[in-house]
């Protein structure tokens, strides 16, 4: 009897020294991933695995630090045994969404809003979300369309020879600003929705292009190297009459580089800067001209860079992983997330003003095409263990 019970207190031993061993070594890992040290937690986090094979927060931790070491065969790996011991912890969003690219798939899903033969690019929403304009050139030659927000009532705007293309949203949503070569070269054009009337705004031998409304609606802003760089100029709008400009001026120009593109969220413009071969983005106070770079990965250069409505994330383009693909840029953690996932080009365009769906064009479909993805619909656990043990 007496053999039995000191049997039965080493083998207690034994485990609650496994236990507090494994513990402790997940204790430690948490240590390294908050310093940022990532090879070193995961030499915690798997100490901790082998220690006690049962522990779902080693397994959860060490799934998390493969995926931002982007160790994607051992991060699938470790997902598969997490859903198994804990299939809440792997409802992670982290985890969901680095799986899910891993295994070639798409994190969030995506609705194709235009169908027909010839390329819709270029889109832009309004600011309640319920308009989207695009160019199209499904007529035979390449025109401004716009449709409802979810697709539909598709219609055509301009009738011209020229290629129309570049729309962008007044505030309020009654007016558009879209580029045309109509005249021998790109200039700038407002179309009035209600009026269905186009009058043209820029009257320049330079190109003019990617034109926005000021914040108040009163004004446009757009690119133009008529000063011998490209900048960024602002004008009151014109009537059209008498035909001349209303003393353009410049809003934001770099004596060291060239603005490739530039967008507008609240205060600020977002300045994409071309010098020496190299690409920087710049946070513009439109007040005062002040100027702040941004820290953020390798961008693609002229294509767009935009702030999300809630002023968190940043959404961009990039080759990094060989295509043009789109990320999320969440300056506060220091991290991007793909958000698509194909061979194909996709080209970012804009937000829901609640973030939830993103604007972006691509050639997925064989030509160009206007998709929004549903940011709010990330990929399911059970998709991604479907994807895991299918043969």
């Amino acid at each position: 009897m007496i053999r039995v019970i000191r049997a039965a207190i080493v083998s207690t031993l034994i485990f609650a020294a496994f236990g507090c061993g494994d513990r402790g070594a997940v204790t430690k890992g948490r240590e390294f991933l908050e310093m940022g040290d990532l090879s070193r937690a995961l030499v915690q986090f798997e100490q901790a695995v082998t220690r006690n094979p049962r522990n779902a927060t080693a397994h959860y931790l060490l799934a998390r630090t493969y995926c931002l070491c982007d160790s994607a065969a051992l991060a699938i790996k470790e997902y598969s045994i997490l859903a198994q011991l804990n299939p809440e912890m792997a409802d992670d969003t982290l985890l969901r969404q680095r799986i899910s690219l891993y295994l070639g798939l798409d994190p969030y899903p995506s609705d194709k809003l235009t169908e027909a033969k010839g390329n819709d690019a270029f889109p832009a929403i309004s600011g309640d979300g319920k308009k989207i304009a695009f160019s199209s050139k499904r007529d035979g030659n390449t025109e401004l369309y716009i449709m409802s927000g979810d697709g539909g009532s598709q219609q055509r705007l301009t009738s011209n020879p020229a290629v129309d293309y570049g729309p962008s949203f007044s505030p309020d949503g009654s007016r558009l600003l879209f580029v045309s070569d109509r005249e021998g070269n790109d200039e700038i054009y407002l179309y009035d929705l209600a009026a269905k009337k186009e009058t043209r705004q820029t009257y320049s031998k330079s190109d003019d292009w990617l034109p926005c409304f000021s914040p108040d609606g009163q004004e446009v802003f757009w690119v133009s190297d008529r000063s011998g760089r490209y900048a960024v100029w602002r004008m009151a709008l014109g009537s059209g009459s008498p035909k001349k400009e209303n003393s353009p001026q410049v809003l934001f120009e770099d004596q060291t580089g060239e603005v490739a593109y530039f967008g507008l969220c609240p205060g600020r413009l977002i300045v994409q800067r071309e010098s020496k071969n190299q690409s920087f983005l710049l946070s513009v106070d439109i007040s005062d001209g002040r100027t702040t770079e941004i820290n953020i990965p390798s961008f693609r250069s002229g294509i767009p860079t935009i702030v999300l409505p809630d002023g968190k994330s940043i959404a961009y383009v990039s080759v990094c992983d060989g295509n043009d693909e789109i990320y999320l840029y969440q300056p506060d953690q220091k991290r991007s997330l793909r958000l698509t996932n194909n061979t194909s080009e996709d080209f970012v365009f804009g937000f829901t003003p609640d973030g939830k769906k993103m604007l972006y064009d691509s050639d997925r479909g064989g030509d160009r095409d206007v998709y929004l993805m549903q940011l709010d619909k990330l990929i399911a656990r059970d998709q991604l263990l479907g994807k895991i043990t299918k043969p």
